[in-house]
């Protein structure tokens, strides 16, 4: 990652994309069944917009992301990931009628991180509907250099314990992938993941996890106004992840204690 290489990424900061599309509800509700979250009961899944405006049809990199120079820029440092987020969600979005999004890349930061350099995107999100403003949201991409392999956490002793504790598998991975068009190798394609990637086993989304943790305050609290969140370490296919309130937010722990994302709801 050279000076020359930063500014020529940042030629694609500040260039926002429109589209507009109907809001289809069965989206919604495969991303709802991806969750284990009762539409019926509990109406709108937690981030059901992650179901909305998925990638349009295109070229795939060898991590089966979207090939890099067209939204994002061409950068160089193999490893990509979605590392949080922050919402605001301002009136309930309506499916079956159309809505409009705005995402634009708002600025590029190259940042030193234990394994190398790492360059963070910031990219910012709205959903209009109605000539209203529905949703905010600020996503944070971090790029970055392969890595030393990870090892496969081990079970605490005695097992961890929260508010809720689930454990996703394969299959819960593939509906939270199909449901966000989601293509990473990683949460799907076990021998890449362990021989490409360095993990030891599928991984889970961050976002999957973090829907986890919003679903939790929203079966307490009711629809949430605010919700932020932040990915802190892997977490795998067939490990408990135990989902708590603490007195800071929300935190999902991994089966060996280990604090995955962090939340923050109101």
């Amino acid at each position: 990652m050279t000076p020359d290489d930063l500014a020529h990424w940042q030629t694609w900061v500040g260039k926002p994309e429109w589209r507009e599309e109907v809001l289809h509800g069965p989206d919604v509700l495969r991303l709802a069944e991806a969750l284990r979250w009762d539409s019926e009961a509990l109406g709108w899944p937690p981030l059901g917009h992650l179901a909305l405006f998925l990638p349009p049809p295109g070229p795939r990199g060898a991590d089966g992301h979207p090939a890099r120079g067209g939204f994002f820029p061409p950068v160089s440092l193999p490893r990509r990931m979605f590392a949080g987020a922050q919402y605001r969600f301002h009136r309930p979005l309506i499916a079956g009628m159309p809505a409009m999004q705005m995402r634009v890349l708002e600025r590029l930061t190259p940042k030193k991180g234990n394994s190398g350099p790492l360059l963070l995107g910031t990219v910012r999100q709205e959903i209009w509907q109605d000539g209203e403003k529905a949703l905010e949201e600020v996503q944070t991409i971090v790029w970055r250099d392969e890595g030393p392999p990870v090892p496969l956490p081990a079970p605490a002793s005695p097992p961890i314990a929260g508010g809720a504790v689930f454990t996703p598998g394969p299959v819960q991975l593939f509906l939270f992938s199909a449901a966000t068009a989601n293509a990473h190798r990683i949460h799907y394609d076990l021998p890449y993941a362990q021989a490409e990637e360095g993990y030891p086993a599928l991984v889970v989304h961050g976002p999957l996890v973090a829907a986890q943790l919003l679903g939790l305050w929203e079966r307490r609290h009711g629809p949430a106004r605010q919700f932020a969140f932040r990915a802190t370490a892997p977490v795998f296919a067939g490990q408990p992840i135990a989902l708590a309130a603490t007195r800071d937010g929300l935190a999902a722990l991994r089966c060996d204690g280990t604090v995955a994302v962090t939340a923050t709801a109101e």
